[in-house]
């Protein structure tokens, strides 16, 4: 029997500075490139990113909504894989053999619908990065605060991999997912404008699709971070893009403010966060743990991002109002 086909996506806007990087990290996987489908889908790119990727095997995508999730259902819609999986342009796969040990849950146990890994930071990295990849899945203080931690859905250890139960109470948000592309075919995502990943997620566990494989050793880099003004670009713009301005409806929330329950885990959030004696000891913990004293940052990311979150949403309604 002859490897599975796998379509990977990459939305790109303006990477040439990591296109190379990212697109040689999927080329030199021990895995034969005759079953690599490589689709960039561009945005409208004002560098060489285009140019870049041209030298590659890859198909290029025009994507006039300039939009990531966008550009992945595209993708998508044109794969022709068995196996479906997006990466973003700056991050990078670790390793190479990372589809062998992605596709291994998947090809041993056909009730798995996808398998994700996790992040790892690099020497070169900034020490933000570092500092938020310490978290599996690169979650901030805030977000682990208010979503579940990968090994609550653990159910069994097998070799190579963890496998994973969700339920609608438990997904841990790591929708950077190898997809059975059979699955997200007869699924509601199919049907919507863009590929959502975390909402995705929530999408497939409503539909009864529940299990899910971890593969930390798979793993990948992310040139996520760049700085305390990077960090604070991209939050706002979350906030904006998923929750202040929602074209479709969404399925995954990172909290709820319409539940006493969901209102009351903010408050307490902003206690904690503003009482920088809680973080602080936390990341004294953390440093511990981790050897690392960039962790004793936490309690200035902690007020620094809900004071993001707060203005965000301030700034919304006061907008909305006028």
């Amino acid at each position: 029997m002859g490897k599975p086909k796998i379509s990977i996506a990459i939305p790109t806007y303006n990477e040439e500075k990591n296109i190379k990087e990212c697109l040689d990290s999927i080329l030199r996987q021990k895995y034969p490139e005759s079953k690599l489908e490589v689709f960039v889908v561009d945005g409208g790119s004002l560098d060489k990113t285009i140019e870049i990727a041209k030298v590659y095997p890859v198909t290029i995508i025009p994507n006039p909504e300039k939009d990531a999730q966008r550009g992945k259902m595209l993708a998508l819609k044109k794969a022709t894989g068995d196996y479906y999986i997006y990466l973003d342009g700056d991050s990078f796969l670790k390793g190479t053999n990372w589809f062998t040990k992605m596709l291994k849950p998947l090809l041993e146990d056909t009730s798995i619908i996808a398998s994700f890994s996790r992040y790892y930071s690099r020497k070169s990295d900034h020490w933000l990065t570092r500092f938020l990849y310490y978290d599996p899945i690169g979650r901030d203080p805030i977000y682990e605060f208010f979503s579940p931690a990968i090994e609550k859905s653990f159910k069994q250890k097998r070799a190579g991999y963890y496998l994973c139960e969700f339920n609608k109470d438990l997904i841990p948000p790591e929708g950077r997912c190898l997809y059975r592309v059979s699955i997200l075919k007869k699924s509601l995502i199919y049907k919507r404008h863009k590929f959502m990943e975390l909402d995705n997620l929530a999408i497939l566990v409503s539909e009864g699709k529940t299990r899910f494989a971890y593969v930390p050793s798979a793993g990948f880099y992310h040139n996520f971070i760049l700085g305390f003004k990077s960090l604070i670009r991209k939050r706002f713009r979350n906030i904006n893009k998923n929750y202040l301005h929602q074209e479709e409806g969404r399925y995954y929330t990172w909290f709820n403010l319409r539940s006493p329950r969901g209102l009351l885990k903010v408050l307490i959030w902003i206690v904690y966060a503003n009482t920088l004696v809680f973080g602080f000891l936390r990341g004294i913990y953390k440093s511990i743990k981790y050897k690392d004293p960039v962790c004793l940052i936490e309690p200035v990311l902690n007020i620094i991002e809900t004071d993001i979150i707060i203005f965000g949403f301030a700034w919304y309604f006061f907008a909305k109002r006028k």
